[in-house]
C-alpha cells in the first residue's frame, strides 16, 4: 500500500511538472507601454491575445494605448506552439493598430514619410474623391493647414518626424499615434467639428 501511494505521488508530481513546463498555468504580470508598442506586439511578447489584454485592462479601443500606461498581461513564457501561432494570427489581424508614441528618429523626412504611409488603405486621390472614409470605427475627413494647436508646422502634410498630421477629439492627447486611411499619423490638432469618432487629417 505504501508503495502504491509513493507511485501515485510520483505520478502526480510528474503531471504537475509537465503542466508547469507546458505553460498551462498563466502568471499575471504588469507591463508598462513603451515607445512604438501596440497591443498586438505586447500580446506576442507575452504569448497573450489582443482580446485578453483588452478585456483585462478594460480597453474600449484596443488600438489606442499610451506610453507609460500599465497593462495587465498574461505571462505565458513557456506557452505551447499552438498558443504562439494563435497570437501571431491575432497580431496579423491587427496590423493597423495604433502605435504608442514613438521617439524621434534620425531618418530624413522622405524616408520616414515612406514608412508612415506604408500602411495606407487608400490613395490620397481616392480619399479626395470620396471626401469621407470610414475605417476601424472612425470617420475620416481631410483639410489643409499651416500651423496646428500644439505648435506643429506643416511639412507637406507631415510633421517634422514624417508622420501625417491628424486633428482628433479633445479626449485624445497630442502626440498619440493613430492609423489613418493614408498611413500612420500623429495627433497635433483639434477642431470644433472633430468630436466622437470623427477624425481629420491634413492631405499630403
Amino acid at each position: 500500500m505504501v508503495i502504491i501511494i509513493k507511485k501515485s505521488l510520483l505520478t502526480l508530481s510528474v503531471i504537475t511538472g509537465f503542466l508547469g513546463l507546458s505553460g498551462v498555468v498563466a502568471n499575471a504580470d504588469s507591463y508598462t507601454v513603451k515607445s512604438g508598442d501596440t497591443v498586438a506586439n505586447i500580446a506576442d511578447k507575452f504569448n497573450d491575445t489582443v482580446n485578453g489584454i483588452a478585456k483585462r485592462n478594460n480597453l474600449s479601443d484596443a488600438d489606442l494605448i499610451m506610453v507609460g500606461q500599465k497593462l495587465k498581461v498574461s505571462n505565458n513564457d513557456k506557452a505551447s506552439k499552438t498558443n504562439m501561432k494563435t497570437s501571431t494570427a491575432i497580431h496579423n489581424e491587427h496590423k493597423d493598430a495604433i502605435v504608442a508614441d514613438t521617439a524621434s528618429n534620425s531618418n530624413n523626412n522622405s524616408d520616414t514619410s515612406t514608412d508612415a504611409t506604408s500602411s495606407a488603405t487608400i490613395t490620397p486621390a481616392a480619399f479626395q474623391s470620396q471626401g469621407v472614409v470610414y475605417q476601424n470605427g472612425k470617420k475620416w475627413t481631410y483639410y489643409t493647414g499651416a500651423a496646428f494647436a500644439d505648435g506643429t508646422t506643416n511639412h507637406g502634410g507631415y510633421d517634422a518626424d514624417g508622420y501625417l498630421i491628424v486633428a482628433a477629439p479633445a479626449d485624445v492627447p497630442f502626440g498619440t499615434h493613430v492609423q489613418t486611411p493614408l498611413g500612420e499619423g500623429v495627433v497635433h490638432d483639434r477642431g470644433t467639428a472633430i468630436v466622437g469618432n470623427h477624425y481629420d487629417l491634413v492631405m499630403p
